[in-house]
Formats: structure tokens, sequence, C-alpha cells
């Protein structure tokens, strides 16, 4: 059973995490060439996503819809032995739609993905590290109805509600070698959970040149129904085929940003993105209609993490920008908790964009790479504190976004 808890924890924290390796800032692929630095300069329809009271400043009724492509390479290390992800490539699918109702109120829906995480190692079956977790797939999809005020001449306020629908699948093995496959096992789930945002924009007119934005995201409490299949029932380890039920709690979160616009072509912002994970302690797992089988408290001590972002746009032409992006993502991982489902630390992200208006119409392409830090460690005691290395992390991204002003 503490088997099945910690297998299930990992599985949830990739989901949840605003950190390195889990949360997914790709709202759009303008906010995605500057490096996130979407809080405080000018407004997109998909500030839905990154700051909500940006959209008092749109005009009408506009749409954007975008696609983000993932890949990813990562090496993990466990008692001495390595092993790599399978290449795959992943999708992030976006949507988001405006309209001003007056002079001083806008609503908005959007529908994004913010946290992800997929993949499978290879030749799992002879790793020691199978026994934690050798295949994950697991995606969310938020969506964020949003009513945005314009309080004043220079301050916006917003508030909005975010529907998070959660699906997983994931793999581990009770015995690595010869019975690896047939000592395999399942767990998979879904749920849908609810949370809310509030933002702000600042727009002083006796420093026009400059903005401040900002915003937070509340506390969610995840409740999920889901299964385990097992290749074989281990009675001994509390692992059988039933259903299963767990619940966490998300930690809030706090986002701000501040531009500043020197000339007319160009615009520059500094932003950071700050996770109370602190806050986040245990997870509790269960078998439903099975009497004795006791509930789990899985303890993670994870810490507080942040996220740096600088970003650039310049117009070179009244229908083209170029833009430019870097992000230190510091990761919220113990040391002496480490698994196989998130192999990365701290990450250097550089990105790069370039935007086309004409008319109504606007597309947006960007590509970003992410250098993940080395790290080492151990397991936690639940798995005889093995020891653990992260190398070789690194992804790229490739965002498009088509919008289109009615």
């Amino acid at each position: 059973m503490k088997k099945l808890a910690v297998l299930l924890s990992l599985l949830l924290l990739a989901d949840i995490s605003h950190a390195a390796g889990f949360a997914l800032y790709e709202f759009s692929a303008r906010s995605t060439a500057m490096g996130g630095a979407a809080m405080a300069n000018e407004a997109e329809t998909a500030s839905l996503a990154s700051n909500p009271a940006l959209i008092t400043e749109l005009t009408g009724t506009q749409a954007q819809m975008g696609i983000t492509a993932v890949t990813a390479h990562a090496k993990t290390t466990v008692a001495g032995q390595s092993r790599t992800l399978k290449d795959d490539v992943w999708l992030l699918p976006n949507f988001f739609i405006t309209h001003k109702l007056s002079d001083d109120v806008s609503v908005g829906l959007g529908g994004f993905s913010r946290y992800g995480l997929g993949g499978e190692y290879k030749n799992w079956q002879s790793w020691p590290g199978s026994q934690l977790a050798y295949h994950v797939k697991l995606e969310t999809f938020s969506f964020t109805p949003t009513i945005a005020i314009k309080a004043s001449e220079e301050l916006s306020v917003a508030m909005g509600l975010e529907a998070m629908v959660i699906g997983f699948t994931q793999k581990s093995t009770l015995m690595p070698g010869a019975m690896a496959d047939r000592t395999s096992y399942k767990i998979s789930g879904s749920g849908v959970s609810w949370g809310g945002n509030f933002s702000f924009i600042y727009r002083p007119q006796w420093a026009e040149k400059w903005a401040l934005g900002a915003m937070y995201r509340t506390k969610v409490k995840q409740e999920l129904n889901g299964r385990i299949n097992a290749g074989m029932e281990n009675t001994a380890l509390n692992i059988y085929n039933a259903d299963a039920k767990g619940s966490i709690a998300l930690p809030d979160s706090i986002s701000a940003g501040i531009s500043f616009r020197p000339t007319e072509k160009w615009t520059l912002e500094a932003g950071i993105v700050g996770t109370f994970w602190s806050s986040y302690d245990q997870i509790l797992i269960e078998y439903k209609d099975m009497e004795n089988t006791p509930t789990i408290h899985n303890q993670k001590d994870y810490k507080d993490a942040y996220r740096l972002n600088l970003g650039a746009e310049y117009k070179f032409h009244p229908n083209w920008a170029a833009r430019a992006g870097y992000v230190y993502d510091k990761s919220p991982i113990n040391e002496k908790s480490m698994d196989t489902l998130v192999p990365v630390d701290n990450r250097h992200i550089a990105s790069l964009g370039v935007g086309y208006t004409n008319g109504p119409w606007s597309v947006d392409v960007a590509y970003a790479h992410i250098f993940s830090k080395d790290l080492s460690g151990t397991t936690s005691a639940q798995f005889r504190n093995q020891s653990v290395e992260y190398s070789d992390g690194r992804s790229d991204m490739y965002a498009l976004t088509v919008g289109y002003k009615f």
C-alpha cells in the first residue's frame, strides 16, 4: 500500500507543481517567445491565462487559438543504473475568447493546460527505478470564465473561476528483472477541481512608460477517482485490482511583472512567479470499499519555488514584431525524496519568436529551449534511500497562435 501511495503522489505532483519540469506556462506563442513575461505589457486574448485584468484593453470580440509541441530528453540513474526517456512529442492546445460588454466591463473564457507530464523509460524491465515508475501520461485542461472591470483610467481588476480537468495513467513494477512484466501494475484516474484567480493591471498616468501587473491563484483541493490494475495481485504489499481514491491540496501562487516602453517600438518586461510549496505536506490515498486497507499519509517535504523571467519585443515594421525571452525556473524538489517521474532540477530557458498582423488576423510563432541542471540525491526512506541522479535534461518547444478580431 505504501508503494501505491508514493506512486500516486508522485503522479499528482507532476500535475500541480509550479516549478521546473511540471508547470506549463506556454499559453500563447507571444508569451512563450517573451519567456512568459506577459503580466504588464500589451494585451492579447491569451492574457486570460497570464493576467486577465488586461482584457479591459481589448476592443469588441476577439479570439485566439494555438498549439505548442514539446519534446524532452532526460537521463535518470537509480542505484548506479541509468535509463533515458523514449522520444515523443506532446501537444498542448489552447483557446481564448474575449468580449467587451461596455467601456468598463469585459468578459472572457480561456481553455489551456497549466500542468502536464509524459514519458516512458527505455529498457525499464531490468531497471531499479521502475519500482517508482517507468511510464506516466498526465494531462490537464483548465476552463477559466473571467470578468474584468476598468476601475479607473489607471487601474483594471479581474476575477475568474478555474475548472481543471485531469486525466492520468502511470505504470510501475514490483520486481524489476525476469518478473518485471508479470508484476507490473497500472494506476489510472481522473477528476475535476475548482479554483479561482484575482489580478490587476496598473498604468500610472504620472509614469506613462511603466506598468505593473499581478495575479494571485488560490489553493485548489483535488479529489481523484481511479483504478489500480495489477498483473499479479500482491496481498502482502496491499496491491489489488480495485478502485481507489486520493486527495491533495494544491498550493497557492503569486505572479507579478513590471513593464517599460522606452519607445513606441520597444517593450521590456521583468517578472516573477512564486509558489508556496512549503504548505504542501501530505497526500491521502485509500482503496474504495476495502475496510482492511488503511489510509496512507505520504509525506513530501517540498520547498517554496520561484520563477524569474525577462522578455523583450521590438516592432520593426507596422505588421511585424520580433521577440526574445529568458527564464530561470527554480525546482522545489527535495534531494532526499527524488523520484523517476521528474528528472530535472533548476532550469534555464531561452526563447525567440516573431509576430505578424494583417487587418483582423494575427499569427505568432515561437521557439524555446530548456536547459536543466543535473541533480544528485536519494529516494525517500520508503524506497530504501537509493541513490538517484538526474542528468542531460533538455527540452524544446514550438508554439503557434492564430488570432482574429471580429
